[in-house]
């Protein structure tokens, strides 16, 4: 048995038991979790759902308890909690290791130092055990964990609790796209597989393909008007942090490679699907050059490296690199005059981020 072979063996204490009458399956992709996987697997204990949804927890090879708290959960749950134990290869692995063994009608991603809102989970449940669309849309907050403040991210400026082509959805006017992210996102299990998706292995922020990857194969949205998914933000050892940005740069890079090459790669994509895609691939290549121009300290650097994959980018779909133009030059002139992340997360109305706002508005797919 080679390696790979070995680490998704599954040792399951639960005997990865598949029953046809899931409606959710939901995976926790866990590594060195234990002081907070007990509060996101206590989220998915109501009475009404036990019956409806499996929780494949994915011990991403763990040194800490993390092992030890899951096991708890699957002896004491046995039917909604399975565990599966693997070597470290990242969240992107965790979540790849989980599609192969759902068995619910669909599927989401939930992290470990996350949540849900077990108040609302029996009503998500039913509306997934009716539903037919290809991709469901929740409502997500934020919540920090130093003070505990919330940042509500809703669905705006659309009809919401009723199902769209995605044809339709993408030409909606107004920024519907703010809760189309991995916090918000729930797939029909079917249409997820039937699309290839295998999210990269090794590197940060794959929740992108995540949220993009799947709409090769999505034709129908579903928004809802609620709630669900508790985010945690404010821990500097979080990946979404200003220096572990920087330092992982070459991991946004590929990304924004992997979905450019996607939108390159599926010609016979539905309009909706390539809209959609467009809009993902515009939105990730300003974001690395914001990390390169602006939150990079070694400006030089930085400015090489964007220049570089701005170009590469061009070479694969001129035509989406071309609606960065703005904010490429906004981003370039912020970084000469002295622009850090931590300035850009201060700025509050004056006159550059309303300049910025502009640029970034006029751009857009």
């Amino acid at each position: 048995m080679t390696n790979g072979e070995r680490s998704l063996e599954c040792r399951s204490r639960s005997a990865m038991s598949i029953s046809p009458q899931k409606v959710l399956t939901v995976a926790v992709p866990a590594y060195n979790a234990e002081w907070c996987l007990d509060k996101c697997l206590s989220s998915f204990i109501t009475e009404p759902v036990l019956d409806s949804i499996e929780v494949i927890i994915v011990n991403d090879g763990s040194t800490d308890s993390t092992h030890d708290i899951a096991l708890g959960y699957t002896e004491k749950y046995p039917e909604i909690f399975k565990l599966i134990d693997k070597d470290n290869g990242g969240h992107g692995s965790a979540i790849n290791a989980a599609i192969k063994l759902a068995a619910g009608k669909y599927f989401k991603g939930v992290d470990a130092d996350d949540w849900v809102l077990t108040e609302n989970l029996n009503a998500f449940i039913d509306i997934l055990s009716e539903a037919e669309a290809d991709a469901v849309i929740t409502h997500f907050r934020t919540v920090d964990m130093t003070s505990g403040e919330h940042r509500d991210y809703k669905t705006k400026d659309i009809t919401l609790n009723r199902q769209y082509t995605l044809d339709d959805f993408t030409t909606q006017p107004g920024d519907i796209y703010t809760c189309a992210a991995y916090h918000a996102l729930t797939y029909r299990t079917a249409i997820y597989r039937e699309s290839g998706t295998e999210l990269s292995e090794g590197v940060y922020y794959e929740d992108q393909e995540y949220a993009t990857l799947p709409f090769r194969n999505v034709q129908t949205v579903l928004p809802l008007d609620m709630f669900l998914y508790e985010y945690l933000v404010g821990n500097e050892n979080q990946s979404v942090s200003d220096l572990n940005q920087v330092k992982r740069l070459s991991h946004v890079e590929q990304l924004v490679r992997n979905i450019f090459r996607c939108y390159r790669n599926n010609p016979d994509m539905s309009e909706g699907s390539r809209r959609y895609i467009a809009r993902k691939a515009t939105d990730l290549l300003p974001h690395y050059y914001y990390i390169a121009l602006i939150k990079n300290p070694d400006k030089p650097s930085g400015r090489k490296e964007a220049a570089r994959v701005r170009q590469e980018m061009a070479t694969i779909a001129p035509e989406l690199v071309k609606k960065t133009d703005g904010k490429f030059r906004m981003a370039r002139i912020m970084g000469r005059l002295g622009f850090t992340g931590k300035t850009l997360s201060k700025m509050k109305r004056p006159l550059p981020y309303r300049i910025y706002r502009k640029v970034f508005k006029r751009n857009r797919v």
